[in-house]
């Protein structure tokens, strides 16, 4: 899909229906006299991996583990 580009004040006036067209895949380049001052995109979905209580299981509890709370955080978290 092409980037549409729109200045400052159309922004501003039609927010809400350029959001919804960035939630739906559009991407704009918004500028100020001429300029390009900065871009809206939609957010790239990506998939993340789900975890359950299974995972925690195959964590070493022995304290050789430096990063064993920062693993914990990710599945508990799903960080």
């Amino acid at each position: 899909m092409e980037t549409q580009i729109i200045g400052v004040k159309q922004l501003h006036k039609n927010l809400k229906q350029i959001s919804e067209a960035a939630m739906s895949g559009e991407s704009f380049l918004i500028v100020r006299n001429s300029k390009p001052v900065f871009r809206i995109e939609p957010i790239k979905k990506t998939a993340k991996k789900k975890r359950t209580i299974k995972d925690l299981w195959k964590i070493r509890f022995d304290g050789k583990d430096k990063n064993l709370s920062k693993n914990i955080d990710k599945i508990l978290y799903k960080l």
